[in-house]
């Protein structure tokens, strides 16, 4: 997936998240529920978190794909994402 301008961003998103597990960190009108149900629309299985969230590290480390939309700069690390495979 890429980021940049809304022109090319529904290229980018069709078919990113058929069958993927997402985790949206940000439960925003403005990003994270329109983020959700754009890859819901895609056949992704999406999971909203906020700051609240218990656990959100781990909550985080399962996703195929995980948008940071939380709007708090430093808030997701290298310590949210899962693990490369070998």
């Amino acid at each position: 997936m890429h980021s940049g301008g809304r022109d090319g961003d529904s290229e980018a998103w069709r078919d990113s998240g058929c069958g993927q597990e997402v985790v949206v960190v940000g439960r925003s009108d403005i990003v994270g529920k329109p983020v959700a149900m754009l890859l819901l629309n895609q056949n992704a299985t999406v999971t909203v978190c906020h700051s609240k969230t218990r656990d959100l590290p781990g909550v985080c480390r399962r996703a195929d794909i995980l948008v940071a939309a939380i709007g708090r700069a430093g808030m997701v690390t290298r310590d949210y994402v899962k693990p490369e495979r070998p």
